[in-house]
């Protein structure tokens, strides 16, 4: 009897662990198709650039590993249906550019779903003052893009973006979600 107790005292806590851990549930019927989808990073860019210009900041460009970073994360909103995710924090982006080997001194992202075109979604997050702040940062030199499609569900369109400034850009700053 003592040891059914501990077993299920141990399940119950590892139980209760996972959920403080940000495990999340997909929510992928036996049908769910997630595929990625080309995106025009060069003409987001471009707009992302002339927007930043009539604020009169600098430029950013465009970074291979970023958009590898935005990739993961619209697949893993994608999977959930859902961009509530612990995984789009300060604590987060930190956590999965270091994972990727960026080191950075600022790092920013915007999620979008449902749009079903760049100009939608850069539009959205124009329209969002935290999406835009995070596209006037200041602090970043750096973009990456993504977007990833789901056969069903709520959403379909998944969009990520990540902006950053690696370490070797400049000195440190706060990172900004």
């Amino acid at each position: 009897m003592q040891t059914r107790r501990r077993f299920l005292v141990s399940l119950a806590l590892c139980v209760a662990l996972a959920g403080c851990a940000g495990l999340e549930p997909t929510k992928l019927g036996p049908k769910t198709v997630i595929e990625p989808v080309p995106v025009d990073e060069p003409a987001m860019l471009a707009r992302l650039n002339a927007y930043r210009a009539s604020k009169g900041l600098a430029p950013v460009a465009l970074d291979a590993r970023l958009t590898a970073v935005s990739s993961d994360m619209a697949r893993y909103i994608a999977e959930r249906d859902s961009m509530k995710t612990r995984q789009h924090s300060a604590e987060g982006l930190s956590g999965r550019l270091d994972a990727a080997g960026y080191r950075n001194y600022a790092g920013a992202e915007n999620l979008g779903a449902g749009y079903a075109t760049q100009d939608a979604a850069f539009a959205g997050w124009q329209g969002s003052a935290g999406h835009d702040r995070n596209l006037l940062n200041p602090y970043v030199t750096k973009m990456g893009l993504a977007r990833v499609n789901r056969s069903d569900g709520t959403w379909r369109n998944f969009w990520v973006m990540t902006l950053s400034r690696p370490e070797a850009d400049g000195r440190p700053v706060l990172v900004n979600r």
